[in-house]
């Protein structure tokens, strides 16, 4: 595709070489050569273009099917079962109503945890009407973070109210998993009740 345009402009800067520089300031050649100057940027463009190969964001593993994984296990505290079961819950959540949870975990003590969410959840690509939960393991904290979408309906002390009564027994005894499945199975209760 870019061979042709750039044949044209040869061709034409060849035929102008003869015939003078007064070619140029007819408006006719300025318009032909604006468009193949087009034409040309288009087919660079296209050629430096990344395949349309689907990949998963940066970070992030291939859950079921071709959905990106929303489970970030970098503490290394999550069993492979729960994570494909935070992955078919995210699926079911997707299909239902667009939505994910995401949940990450980390071991090293992190100082502000809710800029430590922000983070993550850019990463993941998270929206305005998902959530995440992110586990400090090493500085035994967590924090529920929502989207901007859904804070009027799920506020910032709703979040810590589902985060205490859903994940605080099970993360005190270190059982993360069953924490994270607790947690994120009342939030997807949340939801159908949200969107039904």
């Amino acid at each position: 595709m870019l061979v042709t345009p750039v044949t044209l402009a040869v061709i034409i800067l060849a035929v102008v070489g003869k015939r003078g520089t007064g070619v140029f300031k007819k408006q006719g050649v300025a318009w032909g050569l604006t468009v193949l100057m087009i034409f040309a940027a288009i087919g660079i463009g296209y050629a430096r273009a990344p395949a349309n190969s689907p990949r998963p964001e940066p970070g992030l593993v291939q859950g079921p099917g071709s959905m990106p994984s929303y489970v970030r296990d970098d503490a290394g505290v999550l069993s492979a079962e729960t994570v494909r079961e935070l992955d078919r819950r995210n699926q079911r959540l997707w299909e239902r109503y667009s939505v994910s949870i995401g949940v990450v975990t980390t071991g090293s003590a992190q100082r502000d945890l809710y800029q430590y969410a922000m983070k993550a959840s850019e990463e993941m690509g998270l929206g305005g009407y998902d959530m995440i939960v992110v586990m400090d393991i090493g500085g035994d904290n967590y924090w529920l973070l929502q989207g901007n979408d859904i804070s009027r309906d799920l506020t910032n002390e709703d979040c810590t109210d589902y985060a205490y009564e859903y994940l605080e027994y099970d993360f005190a005894r270190g059982m993360y998993g069953d924490a994270a499945l607790e947690l994120t199975q009342a939030l997807e209760r949340w939801y159908e009740t949200y969107f039904d």
